[in-house]
């Protein structure tokens, strides 16, 4: 072999060397932008998944703020209404204690009613004896239901 042919063979391998690396310098860059296309789509895709998660988040917390609320108003109804059934239980102690106030009262009233007969039969000249060892009633008195006939 002589120089020339070395020579050539040399340059050969070198332009296939040159042709080989500007290959693999062509595709690098294509495969570091695709790599970086992919990185990017995959930091999207944590992104939607993060959004996805917090809202998920915000409304597990609005349930639960919402339940919360819930149980104090249903709390605060328990309250008013206990107030109200203890306001109910003191009106009906004060109804209760007028009824029988009224009642010892109205059953005063009714000994005065009788002892004011008695003192009337008593005075009446026209009553016989019999009349004073009894308490009398009159005729019209409500408590025997002997009630005069009018017509």
């Amino acid at each position: 072999m002589d120089t020339t042919t070395l020579i050539w063979i040399i340059v050969a391998i070198v332009v296939v060397i040159a042709i080989i690396a500007i290959i693999l310098a062509v595709t690098a860059k294509g495969r570091r932008e695709r790599r970086r296309h992919a990185q990017h789509e995959k930091a999207e895709k944590l992104r939607a998944e993060a959004r996805e998660t917090d809202l998920a988040a915000r409304e597990h917390e609005a349930k639960l703020a919402q339940a919360k609320a819930d149980t104090a108003a249903a709390a605060a109804e328990s309250e008013r209404a206990r107030a109200q059934a203890a306001q109910a239980d003191i009106e009906a102690a004060r109804r209760s204690a007028d009824i029988d106030e009224h009642a010892a009262q109205a059953a005063r009233r009714r000994d005065e009613q009788a002892e004011t007969l008695r003192k009337a039969d008593k005075v009446d000249p026209l009553r016989g004896d019999s009349a004073n060892d009894a308490p009398s009633r009159r005729a019209d008195d409500p408590t025997t239901g002997d009630a005069p006939h009018r017509n």
